[in-house]
């Protein structure tokens, strides 16, 4: 799960500063945390058979995947405000 959260936002602002397109970097690592998200969830799935301790995973990573992309969001927008200005 950790990976998930490194490798997007590492992408994320390599390609900020190399691209300066905030859209563009965005929604490249917003994919890509989903499809690692997903994948996380589903070998969650695959080692818990409690079915509240899947679903409180679930939630878990869902929530964890919608912070990074918010955080992810801010640090774009102000490596571009950096390199506008």
């Amino acid at each position: 799960m950790g990976i998930s959260f490194v490798l997007p936002f590492v992408i994320g602002v390599w390609l900020m500063r190399k691209t300066n397109r905030l859209g563009f970097s965005f929604w490249i690592t917003t994919a890509l945390n989903i499809v690692l998200t997903l994948a996380a969830a589903f070998w969650w799935k695959s080692v818990t058979e409690d079915p509240f301790r899947m679903m409180f995973g679930m939630a878990f990573y869902g929530v964890s995947a919608v912070n990074l992309m918010v955080i992810e969001f801010f640090a774009l927008f102000s490596i571009r405000k950096k390199m506008n200005s």
